[in-house]
């Protein structure tokens, strides 16, 4: 006889895997014990089942947990050991953070092959009712009215009238042409052929098994090069997560339609690869249709309660706890404003609330850094605010200012850095160029390349311009990477220039400057000076765009490294944490985990938002701060 235990560690909770873990307690051939190590903290959830038995009980068990356990995109680990007593119970596990019992997922490994599978009897049965998902209770009336010739007449007509809503699918919309995109939105596809996938874009193994897990998220795709359909550099695809979607999908597939442009509230959670793990961007992605309240084990903020940018976090005393800790919720606001938030910036007693524009100052930019740095910070369980030192973020955010702030041994945190704010329009930029030390290239720039040159005086960006994004949209421009079409969004030249960078996979790269200015709070970045030596080796005959791409990504990873390292010399730094929304920059990910990894332990807490709900968790814990706004 053998004791046995199974684990599943996740970054994240996963409903499933609670779920599943309920249902083997049923399993009558062992005795069963089951749990999760860490259930309410914000480091690991390890969900475990227990047994003992004989060899071959033993294996025939494996095998079922094998068949059951779907991968999961927040899976980090899995395996098998020996035991020498069981750790476990027999109290049931809670399915998800809220508390609350919801379906698990609209399909699964039991359901999935007869619902899905065109040679199936029950193919097309949306209703199909599974005792392992139970996702038929997530069928809408309108949804379970549907019949398998009502499906192959919606695909039908997509193939022959053109566009699709799915009113019985929150108001899906489908075509075989691309949308006209949403300010700041890449495209996204509906993978209907998964067989062809390799066919169409540039995947690894990581994103494919992202693709297929039971979250079905966002992720950001590169088509093969010189595609004769998809002519976006980027592209944000997933696999069919409904079961309405699932039989539309495979009915398009036997119609030869390997994937369709969708557009609406299809509610898919975007996710990016940072540092050997996958990271939720933003949960208000989820629209407020799936929004659930996390609730976490915490240590005593300096406050209370906290409303910013659209989420609400709050803290409240665990009752008989000498430690100081408590229960952490956070969820989305309903109806929120992107013009417009609150922060709460008042004592643990009472609220203070600020409303302000997007257009904050550097005082409310340094905060929102500040919280991204605490909340990272929480995965490393500080049992006191006072624990929370010796650390510094790198928060690269589209949304917010791009800063380093740094912890000292006393908590007190420092802005080190602030991206600059870039100029809103092509003539403006030139003329810096043109006014600075880079005077020479820029002028061999403009009589070289005379259409690059007229593309750049076009450009014009709009919104926040002090990020990575709009750096990187004006340096496509520079080193011969527009598109062909006349006018381009940023988001869209800052994408062409992530795939460059992405289509790279030489051993050497030029140096790309990134000198740091001093002002009189904080340092900055001379970004005339970067541009110049991207026109340089341009010049000088760099030809490669993709080379100059990855150079400047690589080289900017390199200097972050040693900024870092600077600081580590004046304030000891133990932990780097890494937040904001531009960690989407796939190569930039990687070059920084390469670079930093080396000297600093990296801080990613995966049971938050890179850019959402981290900042109003990490807000409460933030010292008290003046805040002004103006434009």
């Amino acid at each position: 006889m053998k004791n046995i235990r199974f684990d599943f560690t996740c970054s994240r909770q996963v409903p499933l895997y609670a779920h599943l873990c309920n249902q083997y307690l049923n399993y009558d051939a062992l005795n069963i014990s089951i749990g999760c190590d860490g259930q309410q903290d914000f480091g690991q959830h390890s969900y475990f089942i227990e047994a003992q038995g004989e060899q071959t009980q033993l294996e025939q068990l494996a095998d079922a947990i094998a068949a059951d356990f779907l991968i999961s995109a927040w899976l980090i680990d899995s395996g098998i050991k020996v035991i020498d007593e069981p750790q476990g119970g027999k109290t049931l596990l809670p399915y998800s953070q809220s508390g609350s019992s919801p379906a698990i997922a609209p399909f699964c490994q039991q359901c999935y092959p007869l619902i899905g599978d065109n040679q199936s009897a029950k193919f097309g049965a949306l209703d199909l009712a599974c005792p392992c998902c139970k996702g038929e209770t997530q069928l809408t009336p309108a949804q379970k009215a549907l019949t398998l010739s009502d499906i192959k007449a919606m695909a039908q007509g997509l193939l022959t009238q053109g566009p699709l809503t799915l009113a019985a699918a929150d108001e899906l919309q489908l075509r075989l042409t691309p949308f006209a995109q949403p300010l700041g939105e890449r495209p996204q596809l509906l993978i209907c052929n998964p067989n062809t996938l390799n066919a169409h874009f540039c995947l690894n193994d990581s994103q494919v098994l992202a693709l297929s897990s039971i979250e079905k998220p966002l992720i950001c795709a590169r088509p093969i090069q010189e595609h004769d359909k998809l002519s976006a550099p980027l592209y944000d695809i997933c696999f069919a997560y409904s079961r309405v979607i699932l039989v539309l999908a495979e009915v398009l597939r036997q119609k030869g339609i390997d994937w369709v442009y969708i557009q609406g509230q299809h509610n898919r959670p975007k996710l990016a690869w940072l540092d050997g793990a996958w990271a939720q961007i933003a949960s208000k992605d989820l629209g407020s249709m799936q929004t659930q309240t996390k609730h976490f084990i915490a240590p005593e903020p300096l406050r209370e309660k906290v409303s910013l940018h659209g989420y609400q976090a709050q803290w409240q005393a665990a009752k008989r706890s000498r430690s100081h800790q408590g229960e952490l919720s956070v969820a989305v606001l309903a109806q929120s404003s992107e013009a417009t938030h609150t922060a709460n910036t008042g004592t643990a007693n009472g609220e203070i609330e600020h409303a302000g524009t997007s257009h904050a100052s550097d005082t409310e930019n340094h905060t929102i850094a500040d919280a991204a740095l605490f909340s990272a910070l929480l995965k490393g369980k500080f049992t006191s605010h006072r624990q929370s030192k010796n650390a510094a973020v790198i928060y690269l955010s589209h949304t917010h200012a791009s800063q380093i702030v740094t912890c000292d041994n006393k908590g007190d945190t420092e802005l080190f850095f602030a991206l600059p704010e870039l100029p809103d329009n092509g003539y403006e930029i030139f003329h810096q160029l043109d006014s600075s030390p880079q005077k020479a290239v820029a002028q061999k720039f403009k009589s070289l390349f005379p259409d690059d040159y007229l593309k750049l005086l076009s450009l014009k960006l709009h919104g926040r311009r002090d990020n990575l994004q709009s750096l990187w949209a004006i340096a496509a421009i520079l080193i011969g990477l527009n598109p062909q079409e006349e006018t381009q969004s940023q988001e869209k030249l800052s994408d062409t220039l992530m795939a460059a960078a992405m289509r790279y996979h030489g051993a050497n790269a030029p140096r790309i400057d990134y000198p740091l200015t001093k002002g009189e709070a904080h340092r900055s970045l001379n970004w005339c000076k970067t541009l110049g030596t991207v026109l340089s080796f341009r010049i000088a005959g760099n030809d490669d765009p993709s080379q100059l791409a990855f150079a400047m990504q690589d080289s900017l990873a390199d200097y972050l490294s040693n900024w870092l390292e600077h600081i580590d010399l004046n304030i000891g730094v133990h932990n780097v944490a890494l937040a904001g929304n531009e960690l989407t920059n796939e190569t930039l990910c990687k070059r920084i985990s390469l670079r930093l990894g080396k000297n600093f332990s990296l801080v990613v807490n995966r049971s938050l938002d890179l850019d959402g709900d981290n900042l109003a968790v990490g807000a409460l814990y933030v010292k008290q701060r003046q805040l002004n706004t103006h434009d």
